[in-house]
């Protein structure tokens, strides 16, 4: 079954689009939903032979996992598949924590129909948000490592396998994983499943601009239990315990080690259900949660001494970082880079580690495809020269160590704290320019609005 995007719902995500961005930004908005590439999307499930493999391998049974889900007035069929999935994992040391602030039992006799003492029910005496009724069962759970999962949401048989996994190899590293995410896909309740969430490794930037991280989301107990969730925040609790979660690890590491102890499994776990009123399919249907978004990331930068103003941007759930003076609060931050143009298309900024441009051909005002990635603050591997501006100290520095460079200055835009440049021409000089900012363990930063 193809998901066809001609749907009541794009429909209406079309008019509250106009109503938000006028009639310009929607043209553009649809033009590129109408003329970009087909890019087929099928969600290819572990063979029968992988998971049976799975299922005999003991050696990373010593792992528990405990699985919330804060439960409100579920239909029983999505009750009853989610709790179906997380019994169909092929790993089997965890627990299943129902936190349910339904105003009826109704859901007490599925839950029990499965005879499974590792499906822990719980009836709350009252409804008191969505943070407030996850902190119940978080205060239950004895495993090692907690899992989030929304009640009409189903993992696949391997999620915990492979969560189980990565943390035994992190451990045998010498990085313990603290912070773990994979993939995500929609699914339609059926057969559809589609816009696929294919994430790259921890990038603060992007998430800043997104909570890209979301499904399928394991973090070591201690960190969860020491942080909980906080009403003030609901529909966006998540995304503001990721937050300060990552706060809290770069507090510990001063910064060294997070990128060790935050993991991305390259690997589709987690099924969103799309349906009527799930924010998979109507963002309408929680605007309150984008506030709430929109309150941790300003919450999060001011924690940090960074100086910014966050706003929304052009699509729901999604956040523009405007800094004051990037280079003063960010010392990590070596250069900024925009997007470079050739007859109205991307010909370069950010560019990956192989030098080729990261959106290739992406028309001007096109923001890359669901994700919006495009459009959003993000680290990247390699950056252009032209439309970009770096670290003073830091470029001079570069300069010294390769002369050679030199020679191709241009004087515009010196300041104190930055300097401009302009040039494309010279691949090697941005590639030793790369080098040496990753060297230094420093950061290129790609702004899409950069002009």
């Amino acid at each position: 079954m193809k998901h066809t995007s001609l749907t009541i719902s794009n429909l209406k995500k079309t008019y509250h689009y106009l109503k938000k961005n006028g009639l310009a930004e929607t043209f553009v908005s649809a033009f590129e939903r109408i003329t970009e590439k087909n890019n087929a999307y099928t969600y290819t499930p572990p063979s029968e032979e992988e998971l049976q493999r799975q299922r005999l391998n003991q050696n990373i049974s010593r792992i528990f996992f405990s699985i919330l889900v804060p439960v409100y007035q579920t239909p029983e069929n999505y009750f009853r598949e989610m709790i179906s999935s997380v019994r169909a994992q092929t790993y089997r040391n965890w627990e299943l924590i129902l936190a349910d602030a339904s105003p009826s039992d109704r859901l007490k006799g599925v839950a029990e129909s499965f005879h499974d003492p590792r499906i822990r029910y719980r009836k709350l005496a009252e409804n008191r948000g969505i943070s407030a009724n996850t902190n119940e069962a978080l205060s239950r759970a004895a495993g090692s490592y907690i899992g989030l999962l929304d009640h009409d949401d189903v993992l696949t048989p391997d999620a915990l396998y492979e969560m189980a996994q990565t943390i035994e190899e992190s451990r045998n590293s010498g990085a313990l994983a603290r912070v773990l995410y994979s993939d995500e896909d929609k699914w339609d309740g059926e057969e559809a499943f589609y816009d696929a969430n294919l994430k790259p490794s921890f990038d603060q930037d992007l998430l800043w601009s997104n909570n890209y991280i979301c499904h399928f989301l394991v973090m070591e107990s201690t960190l969860m239990k020491k942080l909980s969730f906080r009403p003030a925040y609901d529909g966006a609790q998540d995304y503001d315990l990721t937050l300060r979660a990552l706060r809290c690890l770069d507090q510990e590491t001063a910064g060294g080690r997070k990128s060790l102890q935050v993991l991305n499994i390259s690997r589709v776990l987690y099924h969103w259900r799309c349906h009527r009123e799930s924010t998979a399919d109507n963002p309408q249907s929680k605007r309150y949660a984008y506030e709430a978004g929109l309150a941790a990331v300003r919450e999060d930068l001011r924690e940090r001494g960074i100086e910014a103003t966050v706003s929304h941007s052009k699509h729901l759930g999604f956040y523009r970082v405007d800094y004051k003076d990037i280079f003063r609060d960010r010392p990590e931050v070596a250069m900024v880079t925009g997007p470079v143009y050739h007859r109205s298309r991307i010909a370069g900024g950010a560019l990956d580690a192989e030098g080729r441009p990261v959106y290739q051909g992406l028309l001007r005002g096109f923001d890359g495809g669901h994700l919006h990635r495009a459009g959003l603050w993000q680290s990247c591997a390699m950056g252009d020269f032209e439309n970009s501006l770096v670290r003073t100290e830091l470029y001079e520095a570069f300069l010294k160590e390769y002369p050679e460079f030199a020679s191709d200055e241009t004087a515009a835009g010196n300041s104190p704290k930055s300097v401009e440049t302009a040039s494309r021409s010279q691949t090697d000089k941005r590639k030793a320019w790369a080098d040496f900012v990753h060297c230094h363990g420093c950061l290129i930063l790609y702004d899409p609005e950069r002009q």
